[in-house]
C-alpha cells in the first residue's frame, strides 16, 4: 500500500508539475533602414506631336520667346533658385530616404518677342525611375501670336508648375 501511495503521489507531482512558457520579448521597434536614392529634375525644351493625317510624330523645340525661372528642393531640403535657365536643365541629385523631392516655377516671356507659329509648354519633371515619376506637361503647338495669347489669357494657370514625387 506504501508502494501504491508514493506511486500515486509521485504520478500527482509528475503531472501537476507545469513548465514554465518563456515571456515573449517585446518587440522592439525597428528602424527604417537609411538608404540612398537618385532621382532627376528636369525641364525640357522639346515635345512632340502626333499628325492626325499620317500618325507620324514630330519633334517641335518650345519657341525661344519664354523665360523659366524655377526653383528645386535639394539634399538638404533648402530651396535652390534658378533664375532664366538656359533649357533643357537637369539636375541629378543623391538623398537619403524618405525625400519629398519638389520643382516649381514659372514662365514669363516679353509680348513683342512671340513668333508665329507658336510653340509653348510647361515641361517639367522629376524622375526617379521609369516606375516612380511626375508626368510633364505636354507642349502645345499656336498657329499664331494671338492664338497663344487669348489661351494664355483664360488659362494663366499654364505659365507655371509645380510637381513634388515621395522617394522611399
Amino acid at each position: 500500500m506504501f508502494l501504491l501511495a508514493t506511486l500515486l503521489i509521485g504520478g500527482m507531482m509528475f503531472t501537476g508539475c507545469k513548465k514554465d512558457n518563456p515571456q515573449p520579448t517585446p518587440d522592439t521597434p525597428s528602424t527604417p533602414t537609411e538608404t540612398t536614392k537618385t532621382f532627376v529634375y528636369k525641364v525640357n525644351n522639346t515635345f512632340q506631336t502626333m499628325s492626325d493625317v499620317t500618325g507620324a510624330l514630330t519633334t517641335h523645340t518650345i519657341s525661344p520667346c519664354f523665360h523659366y525661372t524655377f526653383s528645386y528642393k535639394d539634399a538638404d531640403g533648402k530651396m535652390v533658385e534658378v533664375t532664366d535657365a538656359t533649357l533643357p536643365w537637369t539636375k541629378e541629385i543623391s538623398v537619403k530616404t524618405p525625400f519629398e523631392a519638389q520643382l516649381k516655377g514659372k514662365v514669363t516671356y516679353n509680348e513683342s518677342e512671340i513668333p508665329t507659329p507658336v510653340f509653348f509648354g510647361t515641361l517639367a519633371s522629376i524622375e526617379q525611375s521609369t516606375e516612380n515619376h511626375t508626368k510633364p506637361a505636354t507642349g502645345k503647338y499656336f498657329e499664331d501670336k494671338e492664338d497663344f495669347l487669348e489661351y494664355i489669357s483664360t488659362n494663366p494657370q499654364m505659365l507655371e508648375f509645380n510637381y513634388t514625387l515621395s522617394i522611399n
